[in-house]
């Protein structure tokens, strides 16, 4: 079976109403691979985590995607996918990696990032995330949320209504702990879909907004956002 046609990707950064741009993503469509990195620690650091994890996970991807021994150095779980396991492993690369960075830095210099990968397999699209980026797939009419950012908001909040960027701090995140766990979500993409990843400078209420379209060209959509943006935000839609 030949890979669903990828028809288009949009993708873009935005600086909010932070001081620094620590957000930063990556795709390939040939490949089949995306990374959207939110990174904390201060504006090196952070960017230097958000860049890494995602350089490192589309390294990761584009190397061993269809390739089964590429779980074997690192967890193999048998109730995921072949797609499963390696956006799974992607993400231990990825943490491993800024981790390294982060090797004798003091508390204050240390760099991490909230991180959302995908690859697609044929017509499954695995997606692993930790931290409180988001993922949303749009079929026909409807829109719905692919993952459960790990956040301080959300935990004050399901609802996802609380917007302070004093409550957005990431309960889980690449670059802080070895052990870490990502959550992995697989599902089937039909003709028509579009799967939007993005950092936590959006919410499910954004869709919704007067004015808003699905349609919206890379600059009317950074426009859009730019008008009631708190947050930096990483924005990467792909189209099938």
């Amino acid at each position: 079976m030949s890979r669903i046609e990828i028809k288009k990707i949009d993708e873009f950064t935005l600086k909010g109403k932070q001081k620094y741009l620590e957000d930063f993503l990556l795709s390939s469509i040939d490949k089949g691979v995306f990374a959207v990195a939110d990174g904390f620690g201060g504006p090196v650091a952070g960017a230097e985590a958000a860049e890494t994890a995602c350089v490192s996970l589309k390294k990761f991807l584009e190397d061993q995607a269809g390739d089964l021994d590429a779980t074997l150095p690192f967890v193999l779980k048998n109730y995921y996918s072949l797609a499963g396991n390696v956006v799974f492993n992607s993400m231990l690369y990825a943490n491993e990696r800024v981790l390294h960075k982060n090797l004798g830095k003091g508390i204050h210099e240390k760099g991490g990032c909230s991180v959302i990968a995908g690859v697609l397999d044929q017509d499954t699209f695995a997606l692993a995330s930790a931290g409180h980026c988001q993922g949303w797939l749009r079929r026909e009419q409807h829109i719905q949320s692919l993952v459960i950012p790990r956040s301080y908001s959300r935990f004050l909040d399901s609802s996802r209504q609380v917007k302070s960027l004093h409550h957005q701090i990431p309960l889980i995140a690449v670059g802080i702990d070895e052990l870490l766990e990502p959550e992995i979500v697989e599902f089937k993409v039909r003709k028509g879909d579009q799967v939007i990843l993005a950092t936590d400078g959006i919410y499910d209420q954004f869709w919704s907004r007067e004015g808003f379209s699905f349609d919206f060209s890379v600059d009317e959509m950074k426009r859009f956002f730019q008008s009631d943006l708190v947050d930096n935000l990483a924005f990467l839609k792909i189209q099938f």
